[in-house]
C-alpha cells in the first residue's frame, strides 16, 4: 500500500459475477397515444443479486419524442437509491410523457443499474436493459 492509497482512499473491489443486478420493468398502460400529451407509467423494480452492500443509482434515457415531464425536455433521470444491501430490492414508479411531436412509432427507453464505490463519481459496474415503448 502506497502513501497515495492512503490518502486518496483506494480500496479492494470484490470480483462481481456476470449479474450483479436483477431488473424489472413494466410499462402501464402499455401504450402512449400519439401526439396527443399523455403519460404512462414505467414501474422498475432492481434487485441487489450479490452478497455485499452495493451502492447504487438507476439511469434512465429516453429519446427526444419523450420526456420526463409535462413539456419533455429533460430526456435522461438519475435516481440515487443509496446503499443496497444483498439481496435487497427497491421498487420506483416513474412517468414518461409524451407531447405533440411524439410520432406514432416505437420507442426505445434505456435503464442503467450503476454500482458505485466511494461517492457517486465513481462508477464499477452497470447493468443495462432497453423497453420499447409504442405509440400508437
Amino acid at each position: 500500500m502506497g502513501i497515495r492509497d492512503i490518502l486518496f482512499g483506494k480500496k479492494q473491489v470484490p470480483p462481481f459475477s456476470a449479474a450483479i443486478y436483477s431488473l424489472s420493468v413494466s410499462l402501464h398502460p402499455l401504450r402512449l397515444p400519439a401526439r396527443r400529451p399523455d403519460y404512462v407509467q414505467l414501474d422498475l423494480t432492481v434487485r441487489n443479486a450479490f452478497d455485499r452492500p452495493l451502492l447504487t443509482s438507476v439511469v434512465l434515457r429516453v429519446p427526444k419524442e419523450l420526456g420526463f415531464d409535462q413539456s419533455a425536455i429533460s430526456h435522461e433521470r438519475e435516481i440515487r437509491l443509496g446503499e443496497l444491501a444483498g439481496g435487497e430490492s427497491k421498487n420506483m414508479r416513474v412517468l414518461l410523457y409524451g407531447t405533440s411531436r411524439t410520432g406514432p412509432g416505437t420507442y426505445k427507453v434505456e435503464v442503467f443499474a450503476l454500482s458505485h464505490y466511494r461517492d457517486y463519481s465513481y462508477v464499477l459496474n452497470e447493468v443495462r436493459k432497453t423497453v420499447e415503448l409504442r405509440a400508437a
